[in-house]
């Protein structure tokens, strides 16, 4: 059986119709609108019927329409909606949200951001429709540089031209029956998280790497923001300068405590990164990678986190890139303190924190990889 979308064409129906598919849905936002509302596709045994949106009426899908005054003045605005299917076992299978077009952007729009969310039939409150829980998801028309999005490139990405854009979900989470409205409002643009703004999980961070834990307040001892720190993010795996997760040992040196690289609690990563450093400078590992690492953004404070920070990243595995389940674990920097030749890892077997050789992955015990990723607070 093949997969099916829906075309909403532009002509009123009194009654129900069946109607056949034709690659994509169209919603064609007519006027101006700082909230436009328009009634989208869902995968259920009619494929074309009336849904009554504000007005009261019955209407066409794509026909739906409730506006206001908005940046594109006159100029008409077009919304298109796409859904990817997910295979799922037996003859099972979902079509989600995965990403929508806007198009007709005017140069009066430069600066502003574009806010989009998707509704249920009924509910108040909008639907999940990315990275998990998000149920915004913002565009930022920047003034003659086109379009940037405040997430990792691994929650959501956006390409386009001048007056289009395509916002695309990694993982989207709004299956296409459950949706039955978009929104889309501009409005002055707000700081992101990567400019200084609010932070939640997945959104890009100022070093160019992603968030992945959100705090009221930690002390991460030596770095920029040391007694007022809020938020750590992961180094990025793609793009430009991306970091590269090697198969290394902890350390040059496996025999030998670094005393000063034993905290295991979250705030004591760079600590821990320094003393590993001032022990073993150089070549192929943990310390010396993140210390010369510098990100798309420039900054000279990664570090590798400490047991508990790490322990942090991998609830995030998913949306960090973490290579799970193919590699043995990711090393923290903190010392095991156990006889000097012992370190503390992540593993992807026990789902846990261990202390195996400080010379793992030589250690015949251990023949997968061992990784490392450099993180930063802020």
């Amino acid at each position: 059986m093949g997969i099916v979308s829906i075309e909403a064409d532009e002509f009123y129906h009194d009654d129900p119709i069946e109607e056949k598919p034709n690659g994509k849905l169209r919603t064609n936002l007519l006027t101006p609108a700082v909230v436009i509302i328009a009634s989208i596709f869902f995968f259920q045994s009619t494929l074309a019927g009336n849904i009554t949106l504000s007005s009261g009426t019955g209407i066409e899908f794509g026909q739906g329409i409730t506006q206001t005054v908005a940046c594109s003045g006159a100029t008409d605005l077009t919304l298109t909606p796409y859904s990817t299917f997910t295979n799922g076992a037996g003859s099972g299978g979902t079509h989600y949200l995965s990403s929508v077009t806007v198009s007709g952007i005017p140069s009066s729009c430069d600066g502003v951001d574009f806010t989009i969310s998707a509704y249920g039939n009924s509910a108040k409150s909008p639907l999940a429709i990315f990275n998990t829980s998000s149920t915004i998801a913002v565009v930022n028309d920047v003034k003659g540089s086109g379009y940037t999005v405040p997430y990792s490139s691994t929650v959501a990405t956006v390409s386009g031209t001048s007056s289009k854009f395509t916002l695309t979900f990694v993982t989207p989470v709004a299956s296409s029956a459950s949706v039955f409205k978009l929104t889309l409002q501009s409005g002055e643009h707000i700081s992101t998280c990567a400019e200084g703004g609010k932070c939640v999980v997945g959104d890009m961070g100022p070093g160019g790497g992603t968030v992945f834990y959100v705090s009221t307040g930690f002390t991460e001892t030596g770095t920029v923001c040391n007694t007022a720190c809020r938020y750590l993010e992961a180094a990025p795996v793609s793009g430009t300068n991306a970091w590269i997760d090697r198969n290394t040992m902890w350390s040059a040196v496996t025999n030998v405590t670094v005393t000063g690289a034993i905290q295991s609690g979250l705030g004591f990563g760079y600590q821990n990164t320094q003393a590993m450093y001032a022990q073993s400078s150089t070549g192929v590992y943990p310390a010396p990678l993140s210390i010369a690492y510098r990100g798309p953004n420039n900054y000279s404070d990664w570090f590798i986190p400490a047991a508990n920070e790490m322990l942090e990243m991998f609830k995030q595995k998913d949306i960090l890139g973490i290579q799970y389940p193919t590699a043995y674990g990711y090393w923290s920097s903190t010392d095991a303190n156990n006889g000097g030749t012992r370190a503390t890892l992540m593993s992807f077997v026990s789902g846990g924190l261990i202390s195996p050789n400080k010379n793992t992955p030589l250690d015949a015990q251990t023949p997968v990889p061992v990784y490392s990723r450099a993180i930063r607070a802020f």
